[in-house]
């Protein structure tokens, strides 16, 4: 490999980090479901589709009340799981 190839993956390199910390910082939304219910606003939630990663005590901020097995949708402020709250209820269609 010469020096310009070298240099071009050094480059790419550079900006995929660049990329990557700016994205981290970007808010986003994640598919949770209910698995215990802590107290009447918080409940223990397990991210899917990897159920063994959970969160604890997170506060329910809908206007829904929830049961185990439900899904919901988590809001992580600038993508972090320690500052994060349920945002949103999935309801099932019930429709034809």
């Amino acid at each position: 490999m010469g020096n310009s190839d070298k240099a071009a993956n050094e480059l790419v390199d550079i900006i995929r980090n660049v990329i990557q910390q700016e994205l981290s910082k970007i808010d986003s939304t994640i598919l949770c479901q209910i698995k215990q219910q802590k107290d009447a606003d918080h409940y223990d939630v397990a991210i899917v589709p990897d159920e063994e990663i959970s969160l604890r005590n997170v506060v329910n901020m809908t206007k829904f009340d929830l049961q185990v097995g439900d899904y919901v949708y988590v809001y992580k402020i600038r993508n972090q799981l320690s500052n994060c709250f349920i945002c949103y209820k999935l309801v099932p269609y019930l429709g034809k």
